[in-house]
């Protein structure tokens, strides 16, 4: 049965705690030496022997994911990652280039990394997609939501009530 949100609709089940990551192909949008770069990598692969803080959002550019959410994580990753993350990944159902553009504006070159599942692969194979055709932002994105993942299993898991939430996602939370 799908769930509604305060916009959007969600008729998934998301992964659970203890669950692997599954494969999926994604583009990683990193800061290099010649600016931001992306590859395209199967995320379980890359994952594979380290511990990661995974970040959810609907969309590249959208207000919420720009001024609250991500500037966060942007903020406190070397917080985060004195706790053992090894690397932070933002991931939004958007394409590389989007994604690129997005990562330049953001800032954060060497705190924060951007996953561009530019198929919804990997959205959906985790369960955290959801439907905004309601604000005309398509049929897949990705939920807000945060995650610890350690050697590809999934140990803690924030999944927001809607899209334009972040209190739960937040990096706080993940401290």
């Amino acid at each position: 049965m799908a769930r509604a949100f305060s916009f959007g609709i969600v008729d998934t089940t998301p992964i659970s705690i203890t669950d692997p990551i599954p494969s999926a192909l994604v583009s990683i949008v990193s800061h290099g030496p010649n600016g931001f770069e992306n590859s395209i990598v199967d995320f379980s692969e890359y994952i594979e022997k380290k511990n990661i803080v995974l970040v959810g959002y609907p969309g590249c550019f959208t207000p919420t994911c720009m001024t609250k959410h991500l500037p966060k994580f942007i903020g406190m990753a070397e917080s985060i990652k004195s706790r053992g993350a090894d690397e932070i990944l933002a991931l939004s159902v958007n394409d590389p280039f989007v994604a690129t553009a997005f990562a330049e504006y953001m800032g954060g070159k060497h705190l924060i990394s951007y996953l561009a599942d530019g198929n919804g692969e990997l959205t959906r194979s985790l369960g955290l997609n959801m439907n905004l055709t309601s604000v005309a932002m398509g049929d897949t994105r990705t939920q807000r939501f945060s995650m610890i993942i350690k050697r590809n299993k999934v140990l803690h898991l924030n999944i927001e009530r809607g899209a334009e939430y972040t209190e739960v996602s937040s990096a706080e939370k993940i401290l």
